[in-house]
């Protein structure tokens, strides 16, 4: 379309049907006006397809875990600007269009997020902690790819054809945590020019269940990597981002919020399965 480059939104996707509408929806009410939409889908045995298709999505089956989604995600993309989003996030309408504008000056973005719920205990929790992240958004060191709580969302292609070439091509298939920190650090190491875009996306922040099941998960899957070449270098970043900050109440919120995370980290390391 003119001098808007197509820019590729891809969605891994698995058993998502109560979430995935209000992340399409964000994606088809961009105001840029040339996006595609990929929903990279782990085989799910809900609806989540059919609606991927009902936002007129392409639905891209993906046999591998998280790692893999995005790496397939990349290949079917046809952009020149890519846009990792997951399930249980909203863009907020102008993101496209804004972290477009600055890639003149940037390879990748990091997109401030907000809590797009803070009802209830878990979510109120995670609303503090994006509180005290966004007082360091942007400062030296955040957007260190080894030990700042950020990372990238959108990318030039070029940028991620490099990283995901190197990358062990035996550790995509079944990586699941901490799949983005890996294609970050890589991404990294071909530039270090990354910007930040503030009020970018929301999340959907999980009830209890939901937390207790993806971080159980995503700690099991950590014995594999600890014993790889990423296992060192992303100790810190694999781990819940600011444990206490300012205000005081939101960080007190963050700390008994990272406690939690790091007791069913334990045991989901210790104990869990991955699946």
């Amino acid at each position: 379309m003119g001098n808007t480059p197509l820019v590729s939104i891809t969605i891994p996707s698995y058993n998502s049907e109560k979430m995935i509408p209000s992340c399409l929806e964000g994606a088809v009410k961009q105001t840029y006006p040339n996006v595609e939409i990929l929903v990279i889908d782990s085989h799910s045995t809900d609806r989540t397809r059919d609606i991927a298709a009902s936002y007129q999505a392409r639905v891209v089956l993906c046999d591998g875990k998280l790692l893999a989604a995005r790496y397939l995600g990349y290949k079917e993309s046809k952009g020149s600007y890519i846009a990792f989003v997951d399930t249980d996030q909203i863009l907020e309408p102008t993101t496209i269009e804004r972290a477009v504008g600055m890639m003149h000056d940037y390879d990748m973005v990091v997109f401030e997020t907000q809590s797009y719920n803070t009802e209830w205990f878990i979510p109120k929790l995670h609303g503090a902690s994006k509180q005290i992240m966004a007082t360091c958004f942007g400062k030296p060191g955040a957007f260190d790819p080894t030990r700042g709580p950020f990372l990238p969302r959108f990318f030039k292609r070029e940028i991620l054809e490099k990283a995901f070439a190197a990358i062990p091509q035996e550790l995509i298939p079944g990586t699941i945590h901490p799949d983005h920190a890996i294609i970050y650090y890589e991404s990294y190491k071909v530039s270090p020019r990354v910007g930040g875009l503030r009020n970018a996306i929301y999340d959907i922040e999980p009830d209890w269940r939901k937390l207790w099941k993806t971080r159980y998960r995503y700690a099991a899957s950590l014995r594999s990597i600890k014993k790889s070449y990423y296992g060192s270098l992303l100790l810190k970043k694999m781990g819940f981002g600011p444990w206490f900050g300012r205000p005081v109440i939101a960080g007190f919120q963050t700390l008994l919020l990272a406690v939690i995370i790091k007791v069913i980290e334990w045991t989901g390391y210790y104990f869990g399965r991955v699946s």
